[in-house]
């Protein structure tokens, strides 16, 4: 009986494939502007902020804890320097609607606002802004001590720095050596505005030691003109 010869060995070619394509999705469109020359218009604001928060002393309790002082809605209607305010709050809300292909002649905007103003170890929890398209904040005042803190992720931030969260999961698989569920931090200063979409988690690190971060927050809904 002949043995059976093995099989000749082949080798197989492996064929060079192209590189993987990245593609960003779902990005967060988040503008900021240092309005210059707004020294006078500052001062008035915070003046008349005060006077406000004289004649209500308690505020409202939404997000804001602690050593913070939060206005009734409507303050630009008892704002020296509110009608400005407004104007520029609604410049930037078209143009954040315009990076969404959003035209000013297909909508009205409609406008809400109030005042912050947070000293020693006061603070604002995370939160959203419901039933409104697109929110902004308007730094008045940066007086508070420029301290830095050091979080247990090892991000040093400023106190009173606002940080927006990412609303994607992944927290619960975080690796020390992988960003999976990152934040981003934004500075204030005075003439400082900053605008998000509504929908985006964000919160107030605590205000350390003496001074005030006075700050204005509007919301903007976008009405369909008839």
């Amino acid at each position: 009986m002949t043995a059976k010869k093995p099989a000749p060995k082949t080798t197989r070619k492996v064929a060079t494939q192209p590189p993987f394509n990245l593609a960003t999705i779902f990005p967060t469109n988040v503008l900021s502007r240092d309005w210059e020359g707004r020294e006078e218009l500052n001062h008035d604001l915070k003046a008349s902020i005060w006077r406000d928060r004289a004649n209500d002393p308690d505020g409202l309790y939404r997000s804001n804890l602690a050593g913070t002082w939060h206005s009734q809605d409507g303050i630009f209607d008892r704002l020296d320097g509110g009608t400005m305010l407004r104007d520029m709050f609604g410049n930037a809300f078209s143009e954040w609607g315009g990076v969404h292909g959003l035209k000013d002649e297909t909508v009205s905007l409609r406008m809400s606002a109030w005042a912050m103003v947070y000293s020693d170890r006061g603070y604002a929890t995370v939160h959203t802004h419901p039933n409104c398209h697109v929110s902004g904040v308007y730094y008045v005042d940066d007086t508070s001590a420029v301290k830095k803190q050091t979080m247990a992720t090892g991000v040093a931030v400023r106190s009173g720095d606002i940080e927006f969260l990412d609303t994607r999961r992944g927290g619960e698989h975080q690796l020390p050596f992988m960003n999976l569920n990152p934040s981003a931090v934004m500075s204030f200063k005075a003439g400082r505005m900053i605008v998000f979409p509504s929908a985006l988690p964000h919160f107030v690190h605590p205000i350390v030691g003496p001074g005030e971060r006075i700050a204005i927050a509007c919301n903007c809904s976008f009405i369909p003109s008839k």
